[in-house]
């Protein structure tokens, strides 16, 4: 908490100021290690991911962690190529700001023209001409592939973002790998799925107490209002990769690197009940200090 208000009074010219700086360092450190050939790409994605023809797959990324000795577009070309006609590749598309900032500002959420933020790789999938996108106006996910309008089609229906009509739940009921390409599970995003799942069961309230009425766009070009919650970000301080070594097996999540790089895999099925059940037990990603009071005691 505390480490959250110093944020909040560091003025915003030397914040940007500093992330420049850090995001300098990270891309000389990453342009310092061995780089990685299609071919070696490609072996990845087979013998690290086990990814083969029909899979369901959705994909965390970051081209700014990669040290690549071909075009990092061609990332997604080698997915599809990788799950064929038969498989779905999926990829999160969000605004460029946090929910609750992004659903204060009144921004309309236009699912045909609203870029995302979280990566060229998903902007490249967004504008796939086969690219099907979630109606949801912070967490939307994009997906192309045989099942692309089963996961995407429900998303607006709940409040909570990642309950059991959104992408991020849908993926499990059919066995999808999780992957991390120049990434760590620092932002595996269906580790939200136990909360929204358990809701008032749930260990931790993560929202903000407002129902927010966002103004979207979908497909056919209608207006449409999606009902939906922020994330309290004073309550986004966990660490994701030291809960995932402490606490799940490696057979259902896990951080590695190659060439210095990082990566993740995580088996969505596995590693949403497994988390149920350790939030049944009090064992979450948040701290203690956010807990409610009943699960204290």
């Amino acid at each position: 908490m505390l480490k959250y208000f110093i944020k909040k009074l560091i003025p915003q010219k030397i914040k940007k100021k500093l992330n420049k700086q850090r995001l300098h360092t990270y891309q000389q450190k990453i342009k310092s290690l061995p780089a990685l050939s299609e071919n070696d790409f490609k072996n990845i994605l087979k013998n690290d991911f086990d990814i083969k023809t029909g899979d369901i797959i959705f994909v965390h990324s970051s081209l700014n962690g990669l040290n690549l000795s071909f075009p990092g577009y061609k990332i997604l070309e080698i997915l599809l190529d990788e799950i064929s006609e038969d498989g779905t590749v999926l990829f999160p598309t969000y605004p460029g700001m946090n929910s609750y900032e992004y659903l204060k500002s009144d921004s309309i959420f236009d699912i045909k023209k609203t870029p995302t933020h979280t990566g060229l790789l998903n902007e490249l999938a967004r504008r796939h001409k086969k690219a099907i996108r979630s109606l949801h106006p912070t967490k939307s996910v994009v997906a192309i592939g045989k099942y692309s309008e089963h996961m995407t089609n429900t998303h607006h229906r709940s409040i909570y973002p990642y309950d059991v009509v959104s992408p991020y739940y849908k993926i499990s009921e059919l066995n999808a790998k999780i992957i991390g390409i120049g990434v760590s599970t620092n932002f595996l995003s269906c580790v939200h799925c136990v909360d929204d799942i358990l809701k008032e069961d749930f260990p931790v309230n993560p929202y903000h107490n407002r129902i927010f009425t966002a103004k979207c766009i979908d497909y056919s070009g209608n207006y449409v209002i999606v009902e939906t919650l922020a994330h309290n970000m004073k309550k986004m301080d966990f660490n994701i990769p030291k809960f995932i070594k402490t606490y799940v097996p490696n057979d259902i999540a896990k951080d590695f690197k190659i060439n210095g790089m990082d990566f993740f895999i995580a088996y969505s099925q596995k590693l949403i009940n497994f988390m149920i059940d350790l939030a049944m037990n009090k064992i979450t990603i948040y701290h203690k200090r956010h807990y409610k009071l009943k699960f204290l005691i």
